[in-house]
């Protein structure tokens, strides 16, 4: 809790005094008897069970199959009750994902719970239904109610992890929100036959969606997985490049972070920087299909030489071709060696016909083929290096993403070697 900032610790504050005031007050006036001590004591350990099987989600947070929970809860008993368990459920975690969740973040988890459910609970009272029914209208509301969580749950999150990254929080808002959705697809129709089987068979009847549950939690966190999985792949593709070719040793990295950095500037979204990272990191890929002695020759290169390594974007193309979970990256690979006045390889495109994509990953390459050791030259400066990539901005490289690059990166250089004390070069 030390080296979180002034800000989020405010933010925190917050958070955690607004829910602590939310939840006594519910208590309070909450008609306490046997059979709610018994709802308590069923849907809290159900959350807190399911709280403790977390997925974790690409751009931060994480959700739970507790949704269902959640939103069955909300719909049964009266609020003091469901805020209760489900604030049990933010503080009471065990196993892995306990141990991974300190106390503070704990008391967070379970305030925002506290906020998001009461918000989700306001339009169930705005209704004016006092128990659970199965009409159109009630559906309705309830469906309004989960949404409303859902929303609430995800700002609330987002906000801080904003704060703590720096990120846009619009950024990450929508980047979690589609991989939210699957899951709130999934757990919402559980979550009403949850409370439909609690209300007509009680305790009993939730051993029935025991297992469903547990199929829902596996089957987001295997889709979470895969992506993990698809980054695996590109990282040993990569990885096999970099053993073969001294020079792209650390290249395609850069280039990924550097292309990201413009795809940021232009205000691409999550997705297509996600797509954009994926290409920039594989451009040059297909060099595995090129003789490592002409990648490491020190002397001229003869033709024969020359065409092998501009072979290298379409043989890249084939082998991404391959792998389904890239798309139509293979075509960004293909197309990063083309030039903006049409006299690049290996089609000829021009202008606007050559991908955005591969138009700012051949910036982005170029900058750092420039800045880069070779195994003929040492690398230029930054300085040296926007001056060459102006001068051929308009006929090599597209010059609104040349200049955009420029004024950013030399922002950040600037930035860097303020921090470090370090006169440009």
């Amino acid at each position: 809790m030390e080296s979180l900032s002034m800000k989020i610790k405010v933010y925190f504050g917050s958070i955690a005094a607004s829910a602590t005031a939310i939840l006594i007050c519910n208590i309070i006036n909450t008609d306490w008897d046997k059979t709610q001590l018994i709802n308590l004591l069923v849907f809290g350990i159900l959350a807190i069970a399911s709280e403790s099987l977390p997925v974790a989600l690409p751009k931060g947070g994480y959700v739970t199959v507790s949704y269902s929970i959640f939103l069955s809860s909300l719909i049964l008993f009266p609020l003091g009750v469901t805020l209760t368990a489900m604030a049990l459920s933010g503080l009471l975690i065990f196993g892995k994902a306990g141990q991974e969740q300190p106390l503070y973040k704990r008391v967070f988890n379970a305030s925002q719970y506290v906020i998001a459910l009461s918000a989700a609970y306001a339009v169930i009272g705005f209704s004016g239904i006092e128990s659970f029914q199965l009409d159109i209208q009630s559906f309705l509301f309830y469906l309004m109610a989960a949404i409303v969580y859902m929303i609430m749950n995800m700002t609330i999150v987002t906000i801080v992890l904003s704060l703590s990254s720096g990120r846009s929080p619009w950024s990450i808002w929508i980047g979690n929100f589609r991989w939210a959705v699957p899951n709130f697809l999934a757990l919402v129709p559980l979550g009403f036959l949850l409370a439909l089987l609690y209300k007509n068979w009680g305790p009993l009847g939730l051993l029935l969606l025991f297992v469903p549950l547990l199929v829902s939690r596996h089957s987001f966190q295997l889709y979470i997985d895969m992506r993990e999985n698809y980054l695996n792949t590109v990282e040993a593709l990569v990885q096999a490049l970099e053993a073969k070719d001294t020079y792209t040793s650390g290249h395609s990295a850069r280039v990924g972070k550097l292309s990201v950095t413009i795809g940021e500037a232009i205000k691409m979204n999550d997705e297509k920087i996600e797509f954009l990272k994926y290409a920039a990191v594989l451009h040059d890929v297909g060099k595995i299909g090129v003789s490592e002695v002409i990648l490491n020759k020190q002397e001229k290169l003869m033709d024969m030489e020359w065409d092998s390594i501009r072979s290298h974007p379409v043989i890249g193309q084939k082998i991404i071709k391959g792998i389904k979970f890239l798309f139509d990256i293979g075509l960004v690979v293909r197309y990063h060696h083309e030039r903006f006045d049409g006299k690049g390889y290996p089609d000829g495109l021009a202008g606007e016909d050559i991908p955005l994509e591969s138009r700012i990953i051949a910036v982005a390459d170029t900058y750092d083929a420039i800045t880069s050791d070779r195994s003929y030259r040492k690398g230029r400066t930054h300085n040296e290096a926007v001056e060459e990539l102006k001068r051929v901005a308009g006929f090599q490289l597209d010059p609104e993403i040349v200049d955009l690059f420029c004024k950013v990166v030399t922002e950040e250089v600037a930035q860097r070697v303020n921090a470090e004390h370090v006169p440009i070069v």
